[in-house]
């Protein structure tokens, strides 16, 4: 999948528009200015590569031929009323053509969300507190930015995978900086971790360790099962509380000077 704007399908219409409706004594090009005739045909046939349309592209061979022939023409060059006849009936029939091929082309609009949209697709550590995101353990970073395209997608349970994955991501990273791996002695298990995270003699703030396990309890498990579906507002909620029980873990991290923050 790529982005591509809309606005270079327009565009291309437009140019094919503009030769066709090209009478005697418009200029084929000018010193020092464009958007003439020969502009708009070399527009138009680059366009054809750049938006995938080989049927179109192939079927272009008379609308090439014609910019060859007169690409080195002198500047302040007139068309004349045959080459004007010539051009218009190139694109009629490559219109068709264009036309038709265009038919077999969707655009799927994304729409807007209760978060960022350009965030979600092009920005996660946006979401998340200032320095937090580069900080996360590669996977939970890959798991965010996958869920954050699921979002605006609408792909609402492929999302909650991806962000229960990416936070448990960050809980065993959070896990092992708190806990000699020395020490270690069961499964890194979201649960266990958190109960023995409750022990231990380094301060951690109750409300961290709550969200974590209601996280657990009311959301990670239960995704489990294969019968639950999110809509794309409970996705966001979870996207959210995720995003600030990520936040407060790296943030403990930093205060208590158990990772680097140097980059």
């Amino acid at each position: 999948m790529i982005k591509m704007s809309i606005a270079n399908y327009i565009s291309v219409g437009a140019c094919f528009r503009y030769i066709q409706d090209a009478k005697e004594g418009i200029y084929l090009k000018r010193k020092g200015e464009s958007a003439w005739i020969l502009d708009n045909i070399k527009r138009a046939l680059d366009a054809l590569d750049e938006l995938g349309l080989p049927v179109t592209k192939r079927a272009s061979t008379e609308l090439q031929g014609f910019y060859n022939k007169h690409r080195n023409c002198r500047f302040d060059t007139q068309i004349t009323s045959e080459q004007a006849s010539e051009l218009r009936d190139i694109v009629l029939t490559l219109r068709h053509t264009f036309n038709a091929e265009a038919l077999g082309i969707f655009a799927y609009i994304v729409t807007d969300k209760r978060i960022d949209v350009d965030k979600l697709l092009d920005d996660i550590p946006a979401l998340f507190s200032p320095r937090i995101f580069h900080l996360m353990p590669d996977m939970a970073q890959y798991d965010f930015k996958e869920a954050g395209k699921c979002i605006a997608y609408e792909l609402s349970t492929a999302a909650a995978f991806h962000i229960l994955r990416g936070t448990e991501s960050t809980l065993r990273f959070y896990y092992c900086n708190h806990i000699k791996r020395g020490r270690l002695n069961h499964p890194l298990l979201w649960r266990p971790m958190v109960g023995h995270l409750r022990k231990c003699k380094k301060p951690i703030p109750k409300i961290l360790l709550d969200n974590l396990e209601n996280i657990a309890v009311n959301f990670r498990n239960p995704t489990a099962h294969p019968e639950y579906k999110y809509d794309i507002n409970e996705v966001q909620d979870l996207f959210n509380l995720c995003v600030d029980v990520n936040n407060r873990m790296i943030d403990q991290l930093i205060k208590h000077k158990l990772i680097s923050t140097s980059p």
